[in-house]
């Protein structure tokens, strides 16, 4: 269902809520169902919008995934409070860590739950300085073929991860935002820099710093045609082992479509990707797109083949937040099949 709530002529965002049946399908997931919604409050500035978005999915892989994000504002944009709730219990493949093509496919099924609140301070209109608070728990489940991989596996890439572990990191973000809207931007910059570390001292399990970066540009042409484009790199540094969850991996609905998420980790990733996104009729939206990137061994800085993906997508919107519905199909520079992917939001 959905309900929408009138407001003043200066309101330019109506205070909505939607509750919708929620398919989706991807590589990694196969078909899904569930529910998916949010709570959008009505805005005067369509550039910083309260939401309360969530959904729940269970899919053919048997996974059930909960997600619940609320990014609110406070004190007339003073403050922006961003959290996210996540629960997975998750089948899934271990291919090993590197940039290579492995044959190795090893099946487990992950228990995750994970708790993320950023409370950040607006210096200027579009400049913020934040905290990140996060904790992270989570147990890896095997079945019997994992008996005979096992001496392979930590011979090769080591133990982490396939033990019980925890994270709890603390770090801090700066972001600039001159988007005029978060879910689909027509105009603007947004960069976002964050560094954290977990550390056995207040209760984590290992010992790790991580550092990313995102910069997204939106470039209005003419008559909401919109080039959109984004450079993103991510890291994860320790002495020692790293649980390969935590590592960088590329691919799936956001990060480098056309490849299939988990397939290529380690712990430095980057990508590069840009898109085309041009009006059809009245809400309806198509999208042209191309990417490349890589995952990377810090300590040593070689690719094996640079990974590039393409495809198209068409785009509708559900309210005057500008949040869509997004379907896209993308194929990869290796030869794989045609990857299909339906969800809620943009890419970036």
């Amino acid at each position: 269902m959905a309900i929408s709530a009138q407001n003043s002529d200066s309101i330019v965002s109506k205070s909505s809520l939607f509750i919708i049946p929620h398919p989706a399908y991807q590589q990694e997931t196969s078909w899904s169902g569930g529910i998916a919604g949010g709570y959008y409050f009505k805005s005067k500035d369509l550039s910083k919008i309260s939401s309360i978005s969530g959904s729940a999915d269970y899919t053919l892989l048997n996974q059930f995934i909960l997600n619940i994000t609320p990014k609110i504002y406070l004190a007339d944009k003073k403050w922006y409070l961003y959290a996210n709730l996540n629960f997975r219990e998750y089948p899934d493949f271990y291919y090993g860590i590197g940039n290579q093509h492995s044959i190795m496919q090893q099946s487990f099924t992950a228990n995750i739950f994970s708790l993320s609140f950023q409370p950040q301070y607006a210096l200027t209109k579009n400049i913020y300085l934040g905290l990140i608070l996060a904790g992270r728990t989570e147990t890896v489940r095997i079945d019997s073929t994992y008996k005979s991989m096992s001496d392979r596996i930590y011979s090769k890439f080591g133990d982490a991860g396939w033990k019980p572990y925890r994270e709890l990191k603390v770090g801090f973000l700066g972001s600039f935002d001159s988007r005029d809207n978060q879910f689909y931007p027509q105009k603007g910059i947004f960069a976002k820099l964050t560094l954290g570390t977990a550390n056995a001292i207040w209760g984590s399990s290992y010992n790790t710093t991580d550092f990313s970066f995102d910069f997204r540009q939106f470039i209005p042409i003419a008559n909401i045609h919109i080039l959109a484009w984004q450079g993103y790199f991510s890291g994860i540094f320790s002495k020692n082992n790293i649980p390969f969850q935590l590592l960088p991996t590329l691919g799936g609905r956001d990060l480098l479509r056309g490849f299939r998420q988990g397939m290529y980790r380690d712990n430095a990733m980057f990508l590069f990707q840009a898109e085309y996104r041009m009006p059809i009729y009245k809400r309806l939206k198509a999208a042209l797109f191309l990417s490349t990137g890589d995952v990377m061994d810090s300590k040593n800085l070689s690719i094996d083949k640079l990974k590039v993906a393409y495809g198209a997508g068409l785009r509708y919107r559900l309210n005057d937040a500008r949040v869509h519905l997004r379907v896209d199909i993308a194929k990869n520079n290796y030869g794989e099949k045609l990857q299909f992917y339906i969800t809620a939001t943009e890419a970036f």
